[in-house]
């Protein structure tokens, strides 16, 4: 499983687990079989475990945490949009408090946190994913957080049975050409620079 390959560094298990079948009791059991059997075939990548509802929910977490034999390379991981729970189409504090109850939490607990997708309508002309990412810069630099930006492509070779349609999330304008919008990556680049040192792993 990637043993030599050093530029491999981790491995995430399961993105996005969804729909009326998902529950804590099997996210518990799988997710345990899952990431030990990830370790035992390669011990020295990082595990990334994301959490119920397209990877928005951790909160249980707080009552439970997961019971592994290894320890100092497990890492969470939290989606965030617009239009997850939590997100700010109200006021900048609600987003803040959405994202604590959900994962946040851990961060107070020593967990590393990556917020491994997040993204908004690059256009420009979105009002909720404008106020989104106004609160999610304000978090992000707070708290230090490390993060993974949706998406780079400007464009799908086929979507949905369709050739070149638009991706307005993408960094990329649609001839993957140029930046779709300047500013925004001049505004992403604000929390480029880690605030708070090196990431320490919980022992």
């Amino acid at each position: 499983m990637f043993n030599t390959t050093t530029n491999v560094v981790a491995m995430n298990l399961r993105n996005e687990l969804r729909g009326p079948r998902q529950n804590t009791g099997d996210w518990y059991r799988y997710m345990k079989e899952g990431a030990e059997s990830v370790h035992s075939a390669n011990p020295n990548v990082l595990v990334i475990i994301s959490g119920l509802s397209y990877a928005g929910d951790l909160s249980f977490l707080s009552q439970k945490q997961l019971d592994l034999t290894f320890k100092g390379k497990l890492v969470y991981e939290l989606h965030s949009y617009s239009w997850y729970r939590g997100s700010a189409n109200e006021a900048g504090g609600k987003y803040v408090q959405g994202v604590m109850r959900s994962a946040g939490f851990l961060l107070d607990q020593g967990w590393p946190l990556f917020i491994c997708e997040f993204g908004a309508d690059e256009s420009g002309t979105n009002a909720n994913d404008n106020n989104f990412l106004n609160c999610f810069y304000g978090l992000a630099a707070e708290r230090d957080l490390d993060w993974a930006l949706w998406a780079l492509q400007g464009s799908y070779y086929l979507r949905k049975g369709q050739i070149g349609v638009g991706e307005v999330y993408g960094l990329l304008d649609p001839s993957w050409g140029q930046l779709q919008n300047a500013n925004f990556l001049q505004r992403l680049s604000a929390i480029q620079p880690p605030s708070h040192g090196m990431l320490l792993f919980k022992s």
